[in-house]
């Protein structure tokens, strides 16, 4: 005899399998949309900086370096940055106010003089802030305080908050702080922090360096949402040019231009750069899983016409929509009045990308005369039927922008072969 509960176990069946295919069937939710903030770093305001600052309308956010304090000889010494007020008077998007601490504050004042010197500086930024009618979201300490120091820097921070009520403070962090067990004190005095995940580590001399890993980068974020307060990330859109002595070590740090002259010196140099298509990648993967007090992504720092280490806006708009970039050289030969024939590299790509490591000529007929690299590629291989360009240590080469056309060689035939080809490879 039929049991009277099959009907209904059958029912419960059924509808199970239905729901599983709906949503076997079900689209994946789209990534969620990460806010867009920059930074804005220049210390002298020329009319380029406020006309990036005027249409800078990608970003929800601009936050504004005010002044950099340092310590010299026991004294405070401030210098202070006058934006271009106008630019910034636009009530539609956020403005925050950075003040540049630097690291010698910890090391020679002590706890209380850095706390008077600290508070005055940021009341005179609020100040200035307000006279010139550009209301601040928040002032951002960007203080890279030693690990040691943390609890300090704590106690520094509610000082601060007492002088300085009506309006957030906010600090950034460094990834080597998230393993201090000092760090959550420190954070829960701050609504939120940056996490800065640029420019970790100083370079050694001739060695390749980048100013963002991707790994540890992926490790900082995992720590940072492990401790479960919010926060937002720091991401580089810059590169600078780092000069050492004759010993090896770092003695001088470019980051808005290139040094006339530099490039042709014999001084020991590699640039550090901002590799897009990587940060393009990894972030592609944080949209996919954003950790839930993740807010924003500053972008450091906002590109401007005239700087030639940053990156073009248009690529950091991209980055910014999520539109994928895309890689493009292209080599060409052009003949020269004197009959040599110059290998050109054209840059047609989205974004500012590394020299191609080596580049090959190949014919049919008797080899070259002669040939050359310029602009740090130098002639590898030359037979009989072929010749090979390769770039000489290309840690001391910036990325190249999208656009740019640029001679990497010549090649001069007894005889010019019909059938020259040039071709990249990377």
């Amino acid at each position: 005899m039929p049991s009277p509960h099959r009907p209904c176990a059958f029912l419960l069946i059924a509808g199970w399998l239905v729901a599983g295919l709906l949503t076997a069937c079900k689209k994946p939710d789209p990534p969620r949309p990460l806010p867009a903030q920059a930074f804005v770093w220049q210390r002298v305001w020329r009319p380029a900086v406020a006309e990036a600052v005027r249409g800078a309308s990608t970003f929800e956010a601009l936050h504004v370096l005010a002044a950099e304090l340092s310590i010299k000889d026991g004294q405070a010494r401030i210098v202070t940055v006058e934006p271009d007020w106008p630019s910034l008077q636009q009530p539609s998007r956020a403005i925050g106010a950075v003040l540049r601490l630097h690291g010698s504050i910890a090391t020679r004042l002590s706890p209380q003089a850095a706390a008077q010197a600290i508070g005055d500086l940021a009341a005179a930024t609020v100040r200035r802030f307000a006279a010139a009618r550009v209301p601040l979201a928040e002032l951002q300490l960007d203080y890279d305080c030693p690990q040691s120091r943390l609890a300090d820097y704590t106690r520094l921070l509610r000082e601060l908050k007492k002088v300085l009520p009506q309006i957030p403070l906010r600090i950034t962090a460094l990834p080597a702080w998230l393993s201090e067990a000092s760090l959550p004190a420190l954070l829960a005095e701050s609504p939120d922090y940056v996490l800065q995940l640029h420019s970790l580590h100083l370079p050694e001399a001739g060695i390749p360096a980048t100013l963002f890993d991707p790994a540890e980068a992926r490790r900082a974020v995992t720590q940072a949402t492990r401790l479960g307060l919010p926060f937002r990330i720091a991401l580089p859109t810059y590169s600078c040019l780092v000069e050492f002595d004759d010993d090896g070590r770092v003695c001088e740090v470019h980051g808005e231009d290139v040094p006339s002259g530099l490039a042709l010196s014999g001084r020991r140099h590699l640039v550090l750069d901002s590799d897009a298509f990587a940060l393009a990648e990894w972030l592609n993967d944080l949209r996919q899983q954003p950790p839930p007090t993740l807010s924003a992504v500053i972008w450091y720092r906002l590109p401007v016409a005239t700087d030639r280490l940053n990156w073009p806006s248009e690529t950091l708009t991209r980055l910014v929509a999520g539109t994928p970039l895309q890689r493009h050289w292209q080599a060409t030969l052009e003949r020269r009045e004197d009959g040599a024939f110059e290998v050109l590299l054209h840059q047609e790509g989205d974004a500012p990308d590394e020299l191609p490591r080596e580049i090959a000529l190949e014919w049919q007929m008797r080899g070259p005369a002669a040939a050359d690299g310029l602009r740090g590629y130098q002639v590898l291989e030359k037979h009989a039927s072929h010749l090979v360009l390769q770039l000489q240590q290309p840690g001391r080469h910036g990325r190249v922008r999208p656009g740019t056309k640029l001679t990497a060689g010549w090649v001069r035939f007894e005889h010019p072969p019909g059938d020259l080809a040039v071709k990249i490879r990377r």
